[in-house]
């Protein structure tokens, strides 16, 4: 079971999310966990709450929970909808984004560092690990 692709992915994931998060906290004084809320608004701009909690994969209450935190400390703002009245739409802030580029940068470079060590060709694992996603996108659509 300890050599079998889904394991050794499981492990894979669980040492990059710990190595980012020493990396962010050290240069950033923010954890993985707040920093992926970040990136993902960098990424997609703004969106609803509801709609961030789908793409991150957490509940509503826990996004909310964590926006508000995120907003005391100046990285997204808050605002409701007025087309609908019960949806609350998120931003970064430019603090947020420049944070979210820096951090991505430096993210990058780690890993891109560390797949040349391992002798991997980070092209070509991208493009592996995009089918494998698409692959589970169709199947996730199914269920």
């Amino acid at each position: 079971m300890k050599n079998t692709p889904e394991y050794l992915l499981h492990r894979l994931v669980y040492a990059m999310d710990k190595v980012a998060d020493r990396i962010l906290v050290e240069n950033f004084a923010i954890t993985y966990n707040r920093f992926r809320f970040i990136a993902a608004l960098q990424n997609s701009g703004e969106l609803t709450q509801h709609a961030l909690a789908v793409l991150l994969g957490y509940s509503d209450p826990a996004v909310s929970k964590m926006l508000i935190e995120l907003s005391k400390e100046g990285y997204v703002t808050i605002k409701t909808d007025p087309e609908h009245g019960r949806k609350r739409l998120v931003s970064i802030t430019s603090k947020a984004s420049k944070l979210a580029v820096k951090g991505q940068q430096l993210l990058h470079a780690h890993f891109t560092e560390i797949m040349k060590k391992a002798k991997v060709d980070s092209n070509q694992y991208a493009i592996s690990t995009k089918k494998i996603l698409d692959a589970m996108a169709v199947k996730m659509q199914r269920q």
